[in-house]
């Protein structure tokens, strides 16, 4: 290009130089020809120098800027243009429509604390669903212990059925609201904001406990989604209050993310109380205490789940269930009549439960169910429960690799837990190469086209994909799925078979119902292997200064 700027300029001065001749020759248009030829002259210059800019290559560097957290007083860094709603799914999902953006709210981050809490939290859960309204009602109480280094003053929830994408469909201005939230038996003052619940002006101190009450109710919307209701089919993923995470940022209350996931919550216990028709057939994190029961039309229903860090419902009148066992491991899959073709697919695609057990470390809980339901987005995980969506026009693909994607979700973020918004290559990146493991594609599938990743990072947050206008909807997918199961595998075949599958057992022993970074992943590869990994990692685009957090003064 730098010829063709040299040939275009050229160009354009000889027929500046041409015209300026003619027009001597011909004085009464010497100035309109002039004009003429300078105008020639620049647009041929302005335009081979746009040419050229625009065929640069970009060399890819560490990050210099690092993410900042406001110290006790001060608010959340300073807003970002709201981001663009995503239009595309994973790899093996359709896309959505377009649907509003959620905006980046205003909290009171508070002083970084070098540990993660609130610990232990403890859900107490007992509500009505009446699928007629499409209505839950009912309460919670979650009890905790400030394990933090800092004493809190605010509390914080994500509210996830907030979100825009939900509130479009229900045309509210809230899916979720609240009634008598208390702290520690006392009345709170609250405040909801797009997706974060705020309950300023607490007290509870280093090594105190905490509890938190709340009345509450939840809209579901009419939506083929992760959360919505469709014909007989109600999901419900992320619909209750959920206790944000504490740590080196503060409070962490990112954004709704349609386009995956930025969801982050710590490992507690649950015991969820429901009540619904009688006729609902009913899959959930967790496993079902004794049976229900039976109050004229209404059943109800109780479950119990350890060390999860989320718990999900889906429920149809209609469905049926098809169960399998992995080892010690019960799995049931649920189908309506429409998706009976699709029941060996999902129960080949479970076989994956074993593979990734013995590769990974072993599957922890005693249950699994695997749903299958109409929706876009191909899949989606939560602690003991996946949802294999499933095209209305019955076009669906690849249902057995999906199923073992979220399956491998499973370890990679149901034991193995992860900020997604802030690090989303820590679950998707290897939940893509659990898939690839168990579809045997690691040695056959194209290599990454690294000039499409631009100057993306694997380890950059969804804010940097979506709002660094070099990055876009796609290069988010292509980065965190294709090329982050690559580098993954990319690892196994640097420190050889045995040596990768020792230290991913040794990094699930020493994560197990915790929360890992990118820092925490490097550390515990290198100690296994006994091998500086620096180069090998910042070749494929890890960097630990994309995940840096300074203190900044109010």
């Amino acid at each position: 290009m730098k010829l063709m700027l040299v040939i275009l300029s050229f160009l354009g001065f000889l027929i500046f130089l041409s015209w300026t001749i003619v027009a001597s020759k011909k004085k009464t248009e010497k100035t309109k020809v002039q004009m003429i030829g300078t105008g020639v002259f620049l647009l041929l210059s302005f335009g081979a120098l746009f040419f050229y800019q625009n065929d640069s290559t970009k060399e890819i560097k560490p990050p210099k800027v690092v993410k900042t957290v406001a110290k006790p007083t001060s608010e959340e860094k300073p807003k970002t243009e709201e981001q663009n709603k995503v239009n595309e799914q994973k790899p093996t999902e359709e896309q959505p429509k377009a649907e509003p953006v959620d905006k980046r709210v205003d909290i009171v981050h508070g002083p970084a604390s070098k540990v993660k809490g609130p610990a232990d939290p403890k859900y107490v859960i007992d509500v009505s669903y009446d699928s007629s309204k499409h209505v839950i009602t009912g309460k919670m109480t979650v009890d905790f212990i400030n394990n933090l280094d800092v004493d809190l003053t605010n509390l914080y929830f994500n509210v996830w059925a907030n979100a825009n994408t939900y509130l479009a469909v229900t045309k509210k201005e809230a899916n979720v609201t609240f009634d008598q939230i208390k702290v520690n038996g006392q009345p709170a003052t609250y405040s909801l904001d797009g997706t974060a619940l705020h309950i300023p002006e607490v007290s509870i101190k280093k090594k105190e406990k905490g509890k938190v009450e709340m009345n509450f109710s939840v809209t579901v919307p009419e939506a083929q989604d992760r959360f919505g209701w469709n014909k007989t089919t109600t999901s419900l993923g992320n619909w209750f209050p959920i206790l944000a995470v504490y740590d080196n940022e503060g409070w962490n209350a990112d954004p709704y993310f349609n386009g995956g996931e930025s969801f982050y919550s710590l490992s507690g216990q649950y015991d969820v109380t429901l009540t619904t028709e009688k006729e609902q057939i009913i899959a959930t994190t967790g496993t079902e205490v004794g049976s229900p029961k039976i109050n004229g039309a209404l059943a109800t229903h109780q479950y119990k789940a350890e060390n999860v860090r989320d718990f999900a419902m889906e429920m149809d009148p209609t469905y049926k269930v098809k169960q399998v066992k992995s080892g010690n491991v019960n799995i049931n899959i649920f189908y309506k009549d429409e998706h009976t073709e699709y029941v060996d697919l999902m129960e080949y695609g479970s076989k994956s439960l074993q593979l990734f057990s013995e590769k990974f470390g072993s599957y922890p809980w005693p249950e699994l169910d695997i749903c299958a339901m109409e929706g876009w987005f191909g899949g989606m995980e939560y602690p003991q429960l996946v949802m294999i969506s499933i095209p209305s026009d019955g076009k669906a693909a690849r249902i057995e690799s999906t199923t073992a994607h979220e399956i491998g979700h499973q370890w990679f973020y149901g034991i193995i837990g992860n900020n997604e918004f802030d690090e989303p290559w820590l679950d998707e990146s290897f939940a893509s190469y659990a898939a690839a493991l168990f579809d045997q594609t690691l040695d056959t599938s194209p290599p990454v086209e690294e000039a499409r990743l631009a100057d993306a990072h694997l380890t950059h947050s969804i804010d940097n994909f979506y709002e660094n206008g070099t990055e876009s909807k796609r290069n988010y997918y292509y980065t965190i799925y294709s090329y982050g199961a690559q580098t993954v595998d990319d690892l196994r075949k640097e420190l050889g078979d045995d040596q990768f599958y020792a230290s991913i057992k040794a990094y699930f022993k020493a994560m197990k119902f915790g929360v890992s970074t990118t820092a925490d992943f490097i550390r515990i590869m290198e100690e296994t292997s006994k091998r500086d990994l620096t180069k090998f990692f910042e070749a494929h685009r890890i960097f630990l200064a994309d995940q840096e957090v300074v203190e900044v003064s109010s």
